[in-house]
């Protein structure tokens, strides 16, 4: 990701200085994207309601064992937020199914490819062509693949891929249906896309499906044995595992990509939901999140595949959740997320797991703070994908911030 000569760093650190100083102030959530001001005075109210709705635990909780929303929530409360969305601008539409999976929908943003300057080993690269929050990105040959998440109010079937050496974006065959919320991982060459919510509202769901980047097309799997959101997915061998999340037990789902089987397992010893999850020296990490009575998490939790057993690991520094984590090289990092549980705050830190101390580390903070966000290593970078910069809400700005130590 070299640099043209004719671009300056000056220009640039005045550019994103300029930037943060604009995206507190109301003029820029109501500005050029159409955002109308009874809508998002609306969403101040909404969203907080849902975002911090948690299913009940034990024996409060329902009997089928699902996420459902207060009484009323969406009955009265979601038919205004979409009134009131019509005197909005309306958002880009989802990818046509006929899209070739190679055509490209965002040129090589060679001025964002600059170090911030001002924050050392942080750069910009191609803004994503759909804003979204809420959704997961998985590393095939060199293509970063994201599916789904928040546009706006509601879940999407968008589906884009950003080639790391090109730092461009292809958009590529929509999802089978609309998802926020959703798990995905890698495995030999094919993506797999677990669960999430419907479109509209917070309904966990169970579906399955995997995607072949060579023929564009999506195949539907068996389901998972139980509903599933805001948990996260990791492969580690041959087996796809989904740890955390909110919708059904907290087991943890073994899915064979070979067999299409499934099987359940003991899942962390501190239930967590909107957590991230890496695989890290032949184990599974389970980082952070929240969890209803709780709050924001600052714990971590190991799994053993050999033993089959979990153990406690250290903890990151910042409690948070909505965050993204990646393994890179021999270290482990984690950056962003929210807090909501127990204050309200989007996160900018970014910690970094060094195993020589079996510590975490403070890192130099992300350019720019959000939360449902989510990242991939690759090439000793870590490379973090659009989320929303507000804390219990919806104002997502499609960036696409790298580190490169």
């Amino acid at each position: 990701m070299s640099r043209p000569p004719e671009i300056r760093t000056e220009a640039l650190e005045r550019r994103l200085q300029d930037q943060q100083k604009q995206r507190g102030r109301a003029e820029r959530a109501r500005g050029a994207r159409g955002r109308a001001s009874p809508l998002w005075l609306a969403l101040d109210l909404y969203l907080p309601v849902v975002r911090s709705y948690r299913p009940r635990t034990g024996e409060d909780r329902p009997s089928d064992d699902r996420v459902s929303l207060p009484p009323g929530v969406f009955r009265f409360g979601l038919p205004i937020l979409l009134i009131l969305a019509g005197c909005a601008r309306p958002a880009e539409g989802p990818a046509s199914p006929e899209q070739s999976p190679t055509s490209s929908v965002s040129e090589p943003a060679t001025q964002m490819q600059e170090s911030t300057g001002t924050i050392p080993g942080w750069q910009l690269g191609a803004h994503m062509p759909t804003a979204r929050s809420e959704m997961p990105a998985a590393e095939i040959a060199g293509v970063i693949y994201v599916p789904g998440g928040f546009s706006g109010l509601l879940g999407t079937g968008q589906f884009e891929g950003y080639v790391i050496r090109q730092d461009s974006w292809r958009e590529l065959r929509s999802m089978p249906a609309a998802r926020h919320h959703l798990m995905a991982a890698a495995h030999n060459g094919m993506l797999y896309v677990f669960g999430g919510s419907s479109a509209v509202g917070f309904n966990a769901t169970s579906n399955a499906w995997r995607y072949d980047p060579e023929t564009d097309t999506w195949e539907e799997l068996p389901p998972m044995p139980e509903e599933r959101m805001s948990g996260a997915a990791v492969t580690l061998g041959d087996t796809i595992y989904l740890m955390g999340g909110v919708g059904g037990s907290q087991l943890m789902l073994a899915f064979d990509p070979d067999h299409l089987r499934w099987r359940s397992l003991p899942g962390p010893q501190q239930p967590r939901e909107h957590t991230a999850a890496v695989s890290y020296q032949g184990e599974l990490w389970a980082i952070g999140g929240r969890w209803s009575g709780i709050g924001e998490l600052s714990s971590v939790d190991i799994f053993n595949p050999q033993s089959g057993a979990w153990r406690s690991g250290p903890s990151i520094q910042i409690p948070r959740g909505g965050f993204a984590a990646a393994t890179v090289g021999d270290r482990i990092f984690a950056a962003g997320g929210e807090v909501i549980m127990t204050g309200r705050d989007s996160l900018a830190s970014l910690e970094i797991y060094d195993p020589e101390t079996d510590a975490w580390e403070a890192g130099p903070n992300l350019p720019f703070a959000v939360h449902g966000v989510d990242g991939v290593g690759f090439d000793q970078r870590f490379l973090l994908f659009g989320g929303s910069d507000r804390a219990a809400g919806i104002d997502n700005e499609g960036r696409v911030q790298i580190y490169a130590p």
